[in-house]
């Protein structure tokens, strides 16, 4: 750490004082020697960097896990038996508690909970939680428990959620009692901002941590389609005997297994795009685990169909040649463009390839893109000839981009033998970010992609500005 930042901090945390507000009356500021300054974005950064010494470890087995947050902690000890599974966490605890002396840090015993994940094969799967080998931390025991809370999931012994499920259906149930009051039947606000609150206060703290429990399981959602319904119900204000099918349709709502399957997916999609030295990777599939555990790679399974081609990557930058711009015949895209570029075509020697890429938007915002390749022998002979559809989303610019890419794809399968070529685009933008992509613009990454092959093969690529083509 650099020593200006050192005496930053220590500057910081240095002669700090502390008073005490009630009723409208302030006492004397006291100076105060422990914690840190309440209020600055520093502090928990400061914290986390301070606790995090005390849990540093220089091996990290991968049947000892431990992950924290702020100042939660949580050990995960596989072992083939309790007791020696037992003796790993009693070591390990202790490790970090004479690590803790130093920073004067401990763990608060009272807090501390104990959770068995046992086989569902396990002779011990049933037996009363007493009769398991108990666990000490700081000469205290620690009794196992049937499920635990941690970072406001609950997890149970058979990793079902099904708990927490049940506690999610109640807090959401809590949530809309609190709501209620705004809207009865028909009379209150109305359906709209009934439905806005639904999704971001209701089903917020109903959803919480979602990908965490959510497994696609129908068990999980049974117990939560009660809560969703009566929300749906209190945002239309239809009667009781009206279908469910008819009810979340009316009230605007996805079925549930969809929106849980779409809150899953929004998470995945971040963590795909997660940077590499982040400590939360992207979903994988595990190859050392059962195919025929039930919801076991969920996560996976929801993103991998968006993952099986190259996502747009605008971090790597590839080293490849840039395509130099000839001087255009034409200076502008009124004076006689075509008889101008007539005569430039006249000028190029035989065997030259000319390829003429377009870009297009129509009304509706669909957008598409075609290209045609001559050789001139010595007048121009067409060789190949492409177009496609690239949808609603992309831009004129991305799809004379795009048209480039296959055109030039189509040269690196052809039989004819290397040459010149003069790629005429009606695009100054496109031709800029061809011969500098400073941008890391992905369509024009693809091109120039194909246009280094070419390169290698002993292709000369230019591209000239051609209006009107």
């Amino acid at each position: 750490m650099p020593t200006y930042l050192i005496r930053w901090i220590t500057a910081f945390n240095t002669d700090c004082q502390l008073s005490f507000g009630f009723d409208q009356q302030t006492e004397e500021p006291q100076p105060y020697h422990c914690g840190l300054p309440q209020g600055s974005p520093v502090s928990p950064i400061l914290f986390l960097i301070f606790s995090n010494a005390m849990l540093e470890k220089s091996h990290y087995p991968a049947d000892a896990v431990d992950t924290s947050y702020i100042d939660d902690v949580c050990m995960v000890q596989t072992s083939q038996t309790i007791a020696r599974a037992n003796t790993l966490l009693d070591d390990r605890t202790e490790q970090y508690l004479l690590r803790g002396l130093t920073l004067g840090l401990t763990f608060s015993v009272a807090k501390t909970e104990l959770l068995y994940c046992l086989p569902i094969t396990s002779k011990n799967k049933n037996i009363s939680l007493s009769s398991h080998p108990p666990l000490r931390i700081m000469n205290t025991t620690i009794l196992p428990q049937r499920h635990i809370k941690y970072l406001g999931v609950h997890i149970v012994e058979s990793l079902t959620f099904l708990h927490h499920t049940a506690m999610a259906a109640a807090h959401g149930s809590q949530v809309q009692g609190s709501f209620k009051f705004l809207r009865h039947r028909s009379r209150g606000v109305p359906a709209q901002v009934a439905h806005h609150l639904a999704l971001t206060a209701i089903f917020l703290t109903m959803f919480w941590a979602l990908p965490a429990w959510w497994t696609g399981s129908p068990s999980t959602t049974n117990t939560l389609k009660t809560t969703y319904n009566a929300v749906a119900r209190w945002i239309t204000g239809l009667p009781f005997n009206t279908r469910i099918t008819n009810l979340i349709m009316l009230a605007h709502l996805a079925p549930i297994e969809v929106y849980l399957d779409y809150l899953s997916l929004c998470f995945a999609i971040r963590l795909h795009f997660l940077p590499a030295c982040h400590a939360t990777g992207p979903p994988r599939q595990h190859p050392h685990t059962r195919q025929d555990l039930p919801d076991l790679h969920h996560l996976y399974n929801l993103s991998k169909h968006l993952i099986m081609g190259k996502l747009e990557d605008c971090i790597t930058h590839l080293l490849v040649n840039c395509v130099h711009p000839v001087t255009s015949p034409n200076r502008d895209k009124i004076t006689t463009p075509r008889q101008l570029h007539q005569q430039w075509l006249h000028t190029l020697s035989e065997k030259t390839i000319i390829i003429y890429t377009n870009g297009s938007q129509l009304d509706n915002g669909k957008t598409g893109c075609g290209w045609v390749i001559f050789c001139k022998n010595p007048e121009l002979v067409q060789l190949n000839e492409g177009h496609c559809h690239l949808g609603a989303r992309a831009a004129v610019f991305d799809t004379e981009l795009h048209a480039v890419q296959e055109a030039t794809s189509s040269l690196l399968t052809t039989i004819s033998p290397h040459a010149n070529v003069y790629i005429c685009i009606d695009n100054r933008a496109a031709i800029d970010t061809l011969s500098f992509n400073n941008s890391n613009h992905e369509y024009a990454r693809r091109a120039l992609n194909n246009i280094t092959k070419l390169h290698l093969l002993r292709w000369k690529i230019r591209t000239v500005w051609c209006p009107s083509h």
